[in-house]
């Protein structure tokens, strides 16, 4: 998606894991409620600690409601525990008795960002020795309810309390975006077959092309969504790899060239695909474009696997073939133990790369791309892989932390002449 994978706002979600993977599985962290405590001189907002959390960050608002997961008129980061509470004292802040506190919480629990937005507090209704001096003189303030003081704030004009966002649907809401708003949302209680698509169809050839078929279906499990692979041999046992032909045009969903997608023959050296595998989609539910994107992912581990986390163009605007309308990498890492390339560059599943892939030639797929090495494996654990997507530039980042970006100016490359017709950002300036 972290912490389920989310979309902030368009473009076509495509979850792509070769051989092995578990996406976006749900801990059983739970962001808890907020306590505030009133100070002499200000406030203090606190969550208990809990075996995992590493940082936790405050956002407060007083008397506005969040719009989306935004900075606060008052925020704090918070990276160590005191007295078994994740805490900040927000000092020389005057509370007024008829004041209502926002307040959305951030906590880094093991390598996932859980985020959660409570409910609004009425400073009245608090509890401590040092409430304002009109709560304690009028106890009806006391009483005052906060839904009755939630729905005074909402009635504020909307131009105040929401800034629009450039995130653009496939199918536009009623109301406009705000920015940082929830789009989509999939926790993988189960699995949504109206929202996510499977692919049957095998890749059209290019040299960068996955030697699989496409076909199968992923479960849930506990929350985790599961892409297992077969081998050609488990899935038609009654067609040799070798020698074989595989007719799929009644269940085929391939659009570009049918009769490579959906026929399959064996000839000379060519062979059946070795491995099957599930490939997902929301092609024809959800699209976007400009957004952030989050994805929980534990990545696979093994020689030859190559898991990719995709966005991919819905209408391709600029062409069909050879990424001509470019291929946006949320995620993509190796599940090698040790792997070098010749000229010692190690490209192994301690690397993760995030970016754009404009080329099939392997000399140039890389060219816009970003990575980070570590010192463990990728597959090691469960990560949380997010790429923030704009009309400016393309911000790639892991648990948290940014590693990488790209702006605007591919169409320099002077790969595709059709991008000089888009915006700066072209190719990626079309769902």
């Amino acid at each position: 998606m972290q912490s389920p994978k989310r979309l902030l706002t368009d473009k076509l979600l495509v979850l792509l894991i070769l051989l092995y993977s578990s996406i976006a599985g749900i801990w059983s962290y739970k962001v808890p409620a907020v306590k505030v405590d009133p100070l002499v001189n200000g406030f203090r907002v606190s969550i208990p600690d809990e075996h995992g959390i590493k940082s936790v960050a405050f956002n407060v608002n007083r008397n506005r409601n969040f719009t989306g997961f935004e900075e606060g008129e008052f925020s704090a980061q918070v990276r160590e525990s005191q007295d078994a509470l994740w805490k900040y004292d927000f000092k020389r802040v005057h509370l007024r008795a008829h004041d209502t506190l926002y307040i959305w919480t951030s906590v880094q629990h093991g390598n996932a960002i859980f985020r959660d937005q409570g409910q609004p507090l009425q400073v009245c209704q608090l509890n401590g020795v040092n409430l304002p001096t009109d709560c304690l003189k009028n106890p009806n303030l006391k009483a005052e309810s906060a839904t009755e003081k939630r729905n005074l704030i909402n009635r504020e004009s909307p131009s105040t309390s929401c800034t629009k966002s450039e995130t653009v649907m496939s199918s536009p809401p009623t109301n406009p975006l705000c920015k940082g708003q929830l789009i989509f949302e999939e926790n993988f209680d189960q699995l949504n077959e109206s929202r996510w698509l499977h692919d049957v169809r095998a890749p059209l050839d290019s040299t960068d092309a996955e030697f699989v078929l496409y076909d199968g279906k992923a479960r849930v499990l506990d929350g985790q969504l599961l892409i297992e692979p077969k081998l050609w041999s488990s899935y038609r046992p009654d067609l040799h790899i070798t020698n074989a032909q595989l007719d799929l045009s009644d269940r085929c969903t391939g659009t570009h060239n049918r009769q490579k997608e959906c026929v399959l023959l064996t000839s000379g050296p060519h062979i059946m695909p070795p491995v099957v595998v599930p490939r997902l989609s929301t092609k024809e539910s959800f699209a976007f474009k400009y957004g952030r994107i989050d994805i929980r992912a534990k990545l696979p581990k093994g020689d030859w696997l190559v898991p990719l986390l995709l966005l991919e163009p819905l209408m391709e605007a600029y062409g069909q073939s050879g990424y001509e309308s470019g291929q946006l990498r949320v995620a993509m890492s190796r599940g090698n133990q040790q792997l070098r390339l010749p000229h010692g560059k190690l490209i192994d599943g301690r690397t993760i790369f995030g970016g754009a892939v404009l080329s099939t030639e392997a000399s140039q797929r890389e060219d816009f791309m970003v990575q980070q090495r570590r010192s463990v494996h990728f597959g090691d654990d469960f990560h949380l892989y997010s790429l923030t997507w704009s009309s400016q530039s393309l911000r790639f980042s892991i648990d948290g932390q940014e590693y990488g970006e790209l702006l605007t100016g591919f169409a320099e490359s002077n790969l595709n002449p059709s991008w000089r017709r888009g915006s700066p950002m072209a190719p990626f300036d079309r769902m």
